[in-house]
């Protein structure tokens, strides 16, 4: 009989071990399940549904375009890194792999004004004012002051007030 419950207690760990495999795999399936929010949703969540759909109209119509930027923005980023990690840093390449973000990240910045200047009209004014309150809003730090300098920012300090790096 004792032989009985050894079988028995590793039957039910076998079991406990699968049934929690299985609800991770379960889990990680339904968490990719989940649909992405549109594009811009921070910025139009407030927007009624009407609305919101006519900005995604338009929006969908610029997203191959946006999709094509931000990869061509991740490969000078990956490109970029391999730079600064390189033993000798090749300051002309640094310089050519910079400009080249700095003209990827001008074409982005110009797809999404483009993106603004179609939106924003179709909505009312109290929506606009939502929508650019919100971007407003989403392109400050998020991190609060530090208290080298009783939580005033660095912008609302003097020129003598600044503290220097560390050495």
């Amino acid at each position: 009989m004792n032989n009985g419950m050894n079988t028995n207690k590793w039957l039910i760990a076998s079991l406990a071990i699968n049934l929690i495999f299985i609800g991770a795999l379960l889990g990680d399936w339904f968490s990719h399940a989940r649909r992405n929010p549109p594009p811009m949703h921070w910025a139009t969540g407030e927007l009624d549904e009407p609305s919101r759909a006519a900005v995604k109209r338009i929006l969908d119509q610029q997203k191959p375009v946006v999709r094509v930027l931000r990869q061509e923005t991740r490969t000078i980023d990956k490109a970029l890194m391999e730079i600064v990690q390189s033993p000798t840093l090749d300051s002309k390449e640094l310089e050519r792999i910079l400009l080249a973000r700095q003209a990827k990240q001008m074409e982005y910045q110009s797809v999404l004004q483009t993106s603004l200047e179609s939106i924003l009209p179709a909505l009312t004014p109290p929506q606009r004012v939502a929508v650019l309150r919100r971007m407003l809003m989403e392109s400050k730090p998020r991190r609060p002051p530090h208290n080298n300098h009783e939580g005033r920012r660095h912008d609302e300090l003097g020129a003598g007030e600044r503290r220097s790096p560390p050495p």
